[in-house]
């Protein structure tokens, strides 16, 4: 069995990583955020951020910071995956839970990047609710940060890509990093 979580701040380019080595590589992919966006789907809110904020919350306040990274894991097993990528990794929680399940089988990788590419990035996207400046976007960047314990989570990552330059230069970086602890 082999699963990488994906931790990375908005914009990085988690989907991008995500994507790559569903594609290249065979892995089924759980998205962090689509299960937030389900929940709120439930409960009948539109999935902008202050919405799925307030979901995000609501659940862990009612269930506890472990429900996420118990439900992945529990549809990991559910549907028997062997290759599996977990993107969207925000909370210790997230990291220590399938950590705690797989073990050695488990690896988080980082994607990083530099805060004003993200942020142009984030704008090209267009998603409902995203900050529309720069400072709107360093200012929710410092309230996730604290919200969700990224300093903690920090202590889980194993591995850093980082995500400046072209898709191809990350792709490399991928590759090389897959290649390097077995999980290619």
């Amino acid at each position: 069995m082999r699963v990488i979580g994906l931790f990375g701040l908005i914009g990085s380019g988690k989907d991008t990583v995500s994507d790559y080595i569903e594609k290249k590589y065979g892995y089924n992919v759980i998205i962090m955020g689509d299960i937030v966006r389900e929940l709120a789907a439930q409960r009948g809110l539109e999935p902008n951020r202050d919405n799925l904020a307030l979901t995000q919350r609501e659940q862990a306040q009612k269930y506890g910071l472990k429900w996420f990274g118990e439900e992945v894991v529990r549809r990991i097993r559910a549907k028997g995956w062997q290759k599996v990528v977990i993107n969207g990794t925000r909370r210790p929680e997230d990291a220590a839970i399938p950590k705690k399940a797989f073990g050695k089988d488990y690896i988080l990788i980082q994607v990083d990047a530099d805060p004003k590419i993200r942020f142009e990035r984030m704008k090209s996207r267009a998603r409902i609710g995203d900050p529309k400046t720069l400072e709107e976007f360093l200012h929710q960047e410092e309230l996730d940060k604290k919200a969700f314990d990224f300093e903690t989570l920090k202590k889980f990552i194993d591995y850093t890509v980082t995500n400046n330059g072209t898709r191809e230069e990350l792709y490399k970086q991928v590759d090389a990093l897959l290649k390097k602890t077995g999980f290619s």
